[in-house]
């Protein structure tokens, strides 16, 4: 099972800021629920509040492991 810090360590190695905020809205999206509604911090304080909030434990782990195969394979961590 991952967790809210698993998932936040991978992006603060393997994604930008831009990427991390890209990361945001696409959940929103995939959950949806308004991109506004993650906070007005930084992307990683706005994408650990979606993690927290927005994700139940399942979630968080097909998130982290759909990352890290995206990872392994080249592909974008993000889709654009």
């Amino acid at each position: 099972m991952a967790t809210v810090d698993d998932i936040e360590v991978f992006c603060r190695v393997h994604l930008s800021e831009a990427e991390s905020e890209r990361l945001v809205g696409w959940l929103a999206w995939r959950t949806g629920r308004n991109q506004a509604l993650a906070g007005a911090g930084e992307p990683l304080e706005r994408l650990r509040h979606v993690l927290t909030f927005w994700l139940d434990d399942r979630q968080r782990g097909q998130l982290l492991d759909w990352l890290q195969r995206r990872r392994r394979s080249g592909e974008p961590l993000v889709p654009k």
